[in-house]
């Protein structure tokens, strides 16, 4: 009886870890823990959380593609489940003096948590209202530590100013001629409904969108953040997109010149993300670098949407910067770049506030 427990019990798991014949989902996706991908099963049925690494998957548990992970089964063959386990060809990040594995997540303080993504860590915030932009009303917006919590609040300080008193008896005047909406509700669903629409019309969505982040790294690939309201909800997000400042081969200039600002690729070639390539080829700019103590950065750039296409046969789209001038400067403030000479540093993350 035991044994034919033990087989009932390998069968049935073999069998919820593979394709179902019937894809049934539920109504609404799932929500995702911060920094976790929400995409396709394997099976090509449901949306599901992405699982991370070193936790249990399968195919209607698919490895979070998006950080260089696959599902390792350790060459059992025809196992249904497996553990999610970073890709062979993937760098080793080091960050505040410690090793992290490709695909490995961390929270380096209790606001961010981060991801090594072959040899580079890319971060999101796990406290995304400090993100928001204040309201248009706010003249003076300031930040407030909550005791016990670790993410911080905004606050808008009360106005001061009050009303004159002729403004106030002017404001009774006019409210005496008009019916409360209250009142008006009350009458019938039509009033209702007319009044209702009234009052959508009045809103309006003010645009807000702050300017792109410099690029996380001053060679190779990096990440590049902002925060915008348009959207079909007018409701503050946070956007992200590739970028690359230059690739990290060393750069040569012509004889006699002190300065490159824009170099283009010599032919067009395919983007790579996270082990994965776009569909179409690009020709990208890239900046240069002076051989005094200038520094060049990206000075107009555009965002393009890429479609990537993994190993798997696995498609997703992500923003990517494209360069069209840079600009070089002695002020090297907000540069983190080391010139004339450039190299790969491990740790060539974007600077967290602790």
């Amino acid at each position: 009886r035991l044994l034919w427990c033990v087989m009932i019990f390998i069968i049935a798991n073999k069998v919820s870890a593979s394709c179902p014949k019937d894809c049934r989902c539920p109504s609404e996706a799932p929500r995702c823990a911060a920094g976790v991908s929400l995409m396709l099963d394997n099976c090509g049925c449901c949306k599901v959380c992405a699982r991370q690494l070193f936790e249990d998957c399968s195919k209607t548990q698919p490895c979070d593609t998006s950080k260089g992970l696959e599902c390792n089964f350790g060459g059992r063959y025809g196992s249904a489940k497996g553990i999610c386990r970073a890709k062979s060809d993937g760098r080793t990040c080091e960050y505040n003096s410690k090793i992290y594995q490709n695909g490995e997540t961390f929270r380096p303080n209790c606001k961010h948590q981060c991801t090594c993504m072959d040899g580079a860590v890319g971060c999101v915030s796990l406290c995304p209202h400090e993100l928001l932009l204040p309201k248009p009303d706010c003249a003076k917006p300031r930040r407030v530590k909550i005791p016990g919590q670790c993410c911080e609040q905004l606050v808008c300080p009360e106005e001061t100013k009050t009303d004159s008193s002729d403004t106030k008896k002017h404001r009774r005047k006019a409210s005496k001629g008009k019916t409360s909406e209250d009142e008006l509700f009350s009458k019938n669903d039509l009033c209702f409904l007319v009044t209702l629409l009234k009052l959508l019309w009045r809103v309006q969505c003010l645009s807000q969108t702050t300017a792109w982040s410099p690029c996380s790294k001053s060679c190779g690939t990096g990440v590049s953040t902002r925060v915008t309201n348009r959207n079909t909800r007018c409701k503050l997000v946070k956007e992200t997109r590739i970028c690359e400042v230059r690739p990290c081969k060393q750069l040569t200039l012509k004889k006699g010149q002190k300065c490159n600002h824009t170099e283009k690729a010599s032919h067009p070639v395919k983007l790579s993300y996270a082990g994965c390539r776009s569909l179409k080829k690009f020709q990208p700019k890239y900046c240069g670098f002076c051989s005094d103590e200038r520094c060049c950065r990206p000075h107009r750039t555009q965002t393009l949407s890429v479609h990537f296409e993994c190993r798997n046969g696995e498609i997703f789209s992500r923003m990517v910067m494209m360069i069209e001038s840079c600009k070089c400067s002695l002020d090297c403030s907000s540069s983190n770049e080391k010139t004339p000479d450039l190299y790969r540093l491990l740790n060539d993350v974007h600077k967290l506030r602790m």
